[in-house]
């Protein structure tokens, strides 16, 4: 492994050991399930009617994952970015085709894992399989929150909690990017930014 590879396991394992601890020798198995995969910006990783062969821990680079409905409007589920993980899970573990659109919006450096790899990595390493659970669970909890948000509270309040959440990555992304992601038009989300920065002044 050269050194810019093992850059690229350094950022994961530091990310495993925020949830377990593990040692060289089990992160070495770790890694010789992954394959690292660079792709540029504005690529589909995932086209809606195609099946999704890998999850991705992304080392760098930003995506949104969203939904497209017939009429061509988008629906934003969320922009995975540094230290997330990027797929379609139900795609990926049911093998069945995926209704989302996981786009590349900057170019971006990814560790791959196959749904066979990651099956076999679950039942031979007892700290990755709690590492990969304790992230399940944390990724349902988010799904309730963001269904929660969108159903109880206003586009402010929403717009609010999404500078929080995703303060390291806002100035990366595009106003019609997060108007999606609020489910807000363009127009109303600049009314919103009009209305907040009249008020901090």
């Amino acid at each position: 492994m050269n050194k810019e590879s093992e850059k690229y396991f350094r950022k994961f394992r530091a990310h495993i050991e925020k949830h377990v601890k593990i040692g060289d020798s089990e992160m070495a198995h770790i890694s010789s399930y992954f394959s690292i995969k660079r792709i540029g910006r504005k690529t589909d990783l995932l086209e809606p009617g195609n099946i999704c062969r890998f999850e991705n821990f992304v080392v760098s680079g930003l995506f949104q994952s969203s939904v497209p409905d017939e009429s061509g409007k988008v629906y934003t589920l969320n922009f995975p970015h540094e230290n997330w993980w990027v797929g379609d899970f139900k795609s990926f573990t049911s093998r069945t085709p995926s209704i989302m659109r996981i786009e590349t919006l900057e170019d971006s450096i990814l560790l791959e894992i196959s749904k066979t790899s990651l099956d076999e990595l679950l039942a031979n390493s007892q700290p990755f399989s709690n590492y990969f659970r304790t992230l399940s669970e944390n990724a349902s909890i988010a799904a309730n929150e963001r269904i929660i948000q969108q159903l109880a509270q206003s586009a402010e309040q929403r717009y609010a909690l999404f500078c929080q959440k995703y303060s390291v990555i806002r100035d990366r992304l595009s106003q019609k990017r997060i108007a999606s992601f609020l489910g807000v038009s363009p127009e109303y989300f600049n009314q919103m930014e009009r209305r907040k920065k009249y008020e901090t002044l």
